[in-house]
C-alpha cells in the first residue's frame, strides 16, 4: 500500500512530496498545504522565525556583562573562568534546558524577559513541552540531583518523565 508520488523536494532539512491525488506530505506526513511551494515557504518562515527567536534571546543574555557571568561562575564553582566557559553558560541559559546548575539559574534570573510566569522557572523539554516550577522546588531539585546526571537527562526527555521524578521526590 504505497503512496504514488509525483514530485519530491528537500527544503531546509525537510522532505516535501506531492502525491498523484495532489496531497502534500512533509516528512511523509499529510498536511493541509495545497502546493509544494506553500509547504516550502511555511518551513522557510518557521526556520527563520526559530533562528530569529534564538538570536534575540541570545542577544538579551549577551547584554549581561562577561564580568558579571564570570563572577557568578566563581561564586558557585571552583574553576578557571574562560571566554569559552562564559559562552557555554550563555548558551545553556538561553536554551532553557532543564538543569540543576545554580550558575545557569542565576544567569536566567538576570534576564527579565526569561520569566513567563512570575516566581516560576520554566524549561523546554526534548518532547517540546514547557514545564514551570516554583523556586522552592528548584532549590529542592538542586540539592537532590547534584551529580545525578542520569536523572537530569531522564527529566529532560519529556513532561511525563519530569513529573514522574517530581512525584517520586514527594513520596
Amino acid at each position: 500500500m504505497g503512496v504514488d508520488l509525483v514530485e519530491s523536494i528537500y527544503s531546509y532539512g525537510h522532505l516535501i512530496q506531492r502525491t498523484a491525488d495532489d496531497k502534500i506530505l512533509v516528512d511523509k506526513t499529510e498536511t493541509e498545504f495545497k502546493t509544494l511551494e506553500e509547504a516550502r515557504t511555511f518551513i522557510k518562515n518557521k526556520n527563520y522565525s526559530d533562528i530569529l527567536e534564538e538570536e534575540v534571546t541570545k542577544e538579551l543574555y549577551e547584554d549581561i556583562t562577561d564580568t558579571r557571568i564570570a563572577n557568578i561562575i566563581r561564586e558557585h564553582h571552583n574553576v578557571k573562568v574562560t571566554d569559552t566557559l562564559i559562552e557555554t553558560y550563555i548558551d545553556l541559559a538561553s536554551s532553557k534546558i532543564f538543569t540543576v546548575d545554580p550558575v545557569v539559574q542565576e544567569i536566567r534570573a538576570l534576564n527579565k524577559s526569561d520569566k513567563i510566569v512570575e516566581g516560576k522557572l520554566h524549561y523546554e523539554l526534548n518532547d517540546g513541552c514547557v514545564v514551570a516550577i516554583n523556586e522552592a522546588t528548584q532549590i529542592t531539585l538542586n540539592n537532590l540531583l547534584q551529580g545525578q546526571q542520569e536523572i537530569i537527562e531522564y527529566m529532560r526527555e519529556s513532561k511525563d518523565n519530569f513529573l514522574h521524578v517530581l512525584e517520586r521526590i514527594e513520596e
